[in-house]
């Protein structure tokens, strides 16, 4: 909800800090038209071991944040403490995390202790492969109420044994069906789990469209209000986050069917340390090779997503342009935790460091009452950070016995503090208000999808070096996931993993400099 017009729902403001969420969203509901999913070694059987390399369908899957969805340490964590704060909503999360757990109706209790080994694997092959329109009129055959919008993981998936995709040839060949689907070529696909709303903040889940109530995540609205989207399949979230394997490859092992248009299979996000998590904290469930070849495309398309352009010709003021170059803002995703900022060295005659701006390192802090290093941003306040901060009103910070301001409690925070990321080609600020997704505490002119920023040069400079940076899991969030913990042991797990891996470092998107 945004911070610029306040707009807290009545059911928000007399939920009791202790109720139940039981909460109804339309598509399919569990055990609906009795779907049964195949599991992922029934799809290993034929689609390993292709001779794709890295583009192996399996392969790469396994190097993906979708097949670690249910397992990713930082959501158990938040699981926890979202649960915590409203007993039960936890339900709504394992949607996106876990959809065959959920549509076969192991989604209770929300703690996700009735899951099975297969719901583990998160986005599976076969769950993501069954996906239909959920407004189209196939799935008005199947469910009872249709989607408003997409979003919030309102899915249908066909009850039928039929695999869909971009070709439908191959009838009898495959021991299931098969089915051409424009939908999984559309960035529609997308927006089932990537706009995502606290339901709790709508008046009417049947009517309301996602993007108009409790915003928690808005990159496929970011998406659909950008140039990009207008652009078809060349312009689509799966053109970047699904790269085409040039020269194509062949999805099973069995037959002789090169398929032209063939792409990774494990989606390529922002993700630069749950790899190294997972690996560590589920040995004999993931496959390490593919995991590490997954964050090194991770890494790789971060270095797309952004260009930097300095100009410090006068001496005395280093002025620097952050053109986005991404079909959302920059950076996007689940907000919590994740951040952008700029690094700048001024570098002296030596290629000694004058002066920082932006550095990251060990710092003195607490965990639980006990002493601590912490690497983080050591200057927070002197760093242009590029982050949306999600906050509690005046109301709802005393409703929930809170501080107003900035919180990671997602589930109870009702308003935006802080959105200065950079907007998409295409930017309308009316648009995007539309979508609650508006800069708040940043202005960006309409058409605008860059920032410019300087920095005054200390005497004595000879070089300047500007890097822009980028991490997906902050301290500060960490800590607060620890510290809020009153139930169980998975926060713990996070710190300890995170220990042992590394304490997610910051990665280089972009670097420029100039001598003086």
């Amino acid at each position: 909800m945004n911070s610029g017009s306040i707009r807290v729902c009545l059911l928000a403001l007399f939920l009791p800090a202790a109720a139940s969420a039981k909460i109804f969203l339309p598509g399919m509901q569990p055990e609906e038209a009795g779907i049964e999913f195949a599991k992922v070694e029934q799809c290993q059987m034929c689609h390993s071991n292709t001779k794709n390399g890295d583009a192996d369908p399996m392969y790469s899957w396994q190097g993906g944040m979708m097949a670690q969805a249910m397992r990713d340490p930082i959501f158990l964590a938040s699981l926890t403490v979202a649960n915590q704060d409203v007993p039960g909503v936890g339900e709504f999360c394992l949607r996106c995390h876990a959809p065959r757990g959920w549509l076969e109706d192991r989604s209770t209790p929300a703690d996700a202790s009735a899951l099975n080994k297969e719901d583990m694997h998160g986005v599976s092959c076969d769950v993501c492969h069954r996906l239909m329109d959920p407004r189209g009129p196939e799935a008005a055959k199947l469910i009872k109420d249709i989607p408003p919008s997409y979003g919030n993981a309102m899915m249908v998936a066909d009850p039928k044994n039929r695999v869909r995709g971009p070709y439908g040839d191959g009838k009898g060949a495959m021991p299931h069906g098969v089915m051409k689907s424009d939908f999984h070529a559309s960035g529609d696909l997308c927006g089932t789990c990537h706009d995502i709303s606290n339901p709790l903040f709508a008046e009417d889940v049947k009517t309301q469209p996602v993007a108009s109530f409790g915003h928690i995540e808005r990159t496929y609205s970011e998406w659909l209000l950008s140039d990009f989207a207008q652009q078809g399949k060349d312009g689509s979230c799966q053109s970047c986050h699904y790269p085409k394997v040039e020269g194509g490859g062949q999805a099973s092992r069995f037959g002789s069917v090169h398929r032209d248009h063939f792409v990774m299979h494990g989606p390529v996000g922002g993700s630069t340390w749950v790899q190294d998590a997972v690996a560590e904290m589920f040995p004999g469930e993931v496959n390490r090779k593919a995991l590490q070849a997954g964050k090194k495309r991770a890494e790789e398309l971060l270095k797309t997503a952004a260009k930097l352009d300095l100009d410090v010709s006068d001496g005395k003021t280093a002025k620097l342009r952050i053109t986005n170059l991404t079909g959302h803002k920059l950076p996007s995703g689940y907000p919590e935790g994740r951040r952008m900022w700029v690094n700048v060295q001024f570098m002296g005659a030596a290629n000694q460091i004058i002066k920082e701006i932006g550095g990251f390192g060990d710092k003195q802090d607490t965990l639980a009452g006990a002493p601590v290093k912490a690497p983080t941003l050591l200057d927070p306040k002197a760093t242009v950070i590029y982050e949306v901060l999600p906050g509690m009103s005046e109301a709802a910070a005393k409703k929930f016995n809170k501080r107003p301001g900035h919180s990671f409690h997602f589930v109870l925070n009702d308003t935006i503090v802080k959105d200065n990321r950079i907007p998409p080609k295409g930017f309308n600020n009316a648009r995007f208000k539309e979508h609650l997704c508006e800069p708040i505490a940043k202005e960006y002119k309409d058409g605008q999808f860059w920032d410019d920023v300087q920095f005054e040069v200390p005497a004595g400079t000879k070089k300047v070096l500007v890097r822009l940076m980028y991490q997906s899991m902050s301290w500060e969030y960490l800590k607060f996931l620890v510290e809020e913990n009153r139930t169980d042991d998975a926060s713990r797990k996070l710190y300890d993993v995170w220990n042992r891996t590394g304490k997610c470092p910051p990665v280089v998107m972009a670097r420029a400099e100039q001598a003086l």
